[in-house]
């Protein structure tokens, strides 16, 4: 009978330790889960700056190639209007001289 009463003592010994290991593996568990979770939400944070970002880069690019075309623009007016000048200071030179010649 004592050795039974052993047998049973190690058996629930060893259920006890059974039951920590358990208890501590699902504590561990928990505490993974947690911290997956967090790191899911970091994630997801990093994930929408990304995207921002990427909307920020587009927006800009966009802007600089509007500013191209109207430098491009404000460049052929101010060859047009350099040009215009020229053509009106030669016809003023032009009118001073008949002026002169016709003196």
């Amino acid at each position: 009978m004592d050795m039974v009463l052993e047998r049973l003592g190690e058996l629930e010994r060893k259920v006890r330790e059974a039951l920590g290991e358990l208890a501590q593996a699902r504590a561990e568990r928990e505490g993974l889960l947690a911290k997956v979770e967090s790191l899911q939400g970091e994630l997801t944070s990093r994930d929408q700056e990304a995207a921002a970002l990427r909307a920020e880069r587009e927006r800009e690019a966009s802007e600089a190639t509007r500013l191209r075309t109207e430098r491009e623009e404000v460049r052929a007016k101010v060859e047009g209007l350099l040009t215009e000048i020229g053509r009106l200071e030669s016809a003023v030179q032009g009118a001073a001289t008949y002026a002169v010649v016709k003196e």
